[in-house]
């Protein structure tokens, strides 16, 4: 007979790096319920406990807070939640992977090596790379983000502030909300409202606490919008969509 292999929180939370304390909090919440209890009380977890632990982790490690991790592990098979997840991390991956190339060239350049064209200089941010951003947008959240796109597009055209201008607007906001981040501080109202209204202006319609929201998913989602944020600052990524859905309510 197959021995059922058990776990103590102990043995978990030494395994797993989670501290006994969380543990017991991820259990009070419904998030990780042990197998069983022992007699003597000690809570035991068994293989699929285990696995659904690694995947709580690996929400969070994507910056999730600890409700929807719970509302996401509610529904659906865990291989189609991994599969998505990985297909997440794989785009990501592959963004990143993109804009280190071009630092690592740059790089090169700055220390002697030959120049690069102008068109390699560029290569994370053109306009095959936007093209194929807005396409993504299109096939995730269908017609109606094509004509938001397409809306914003003849807004941007119809203003005649240039968009360097609106960039400048942006690195500002960002430093500010970066700055936050890096002293561990939650973000102040007029950041994210500043933010807010940059968006706003951008897609040329209000931008009400709820949308600042729904872009904060597209922040999550996107493998372009994580490499950028990381580039600002690591685990930046997780924590601006995380504040932007805070301020939402």
């Amino acid at each position: 007979m197959k021995r059922i292999e058990e776990y103590t929180v102990g043995a978990l939370a030494r395994a797993s790096g989670v501290s006994v304390r969380t543990l017991h909090h991820y259990d009070a919440l419904g998030l990780l319920v042990p197998a069983r209890v022992g007699e003597n009380g000690y809570r035991l977890y068994g293989r699929a406990e285990a696995l659904r632990l690694q995947e709580i982790l690996f929400y969070r490690s994507a910056g999730l807070p600890l409700a929807e991790i719970g509302a996401l592990l509610a529904g659906g098979d865990p291989v189609q939640r991994l599969e998505a997840h990985r297909d997440r991390l794989a785009r990501a991956l592959g963004a990143q992977a993109k804009m280190l190339a071009t630092l690592d060239r740059t790089l090169q350049e700055l220390k002697g090596a030959d120049p690069m064209t102008l068109e390699t200089l560029y290569t994370p941010f053109d306009p095959e790379t936007q093209a194929d951003h807005e396409a993504w947008l299109v096939e995730t959240y269908g017609e109606d983000m094509a004509r938001a796109i397409a809306a914003s597009k003849a807004h941007l055209a119809s203003v005649p502030v240039g968009m360097e201008g609106r960039m400048e607007a942006l690195r500002e906001i960002e430093a500010a909300l970066v700055a936050a981040y890096e002293n561990g501080a939650a973000p102040e109202t007029a950041e994210l409202g500043a933010h807010r209204a940059w968006v706003a202006e951008m897609w040329g319609r209000p931008c009400p606490p709820e949308a600042h929201a729904g872009l904060a998913e597209m922040y999550l989602a996107h493998p372009d919008f994580i490499a950028r944020f990381e580039a600002l600052s690591p685990g930046f990524s997780q924590w601006l969509p995380a504040a932007m859905k805070a301020a939402a309510g």
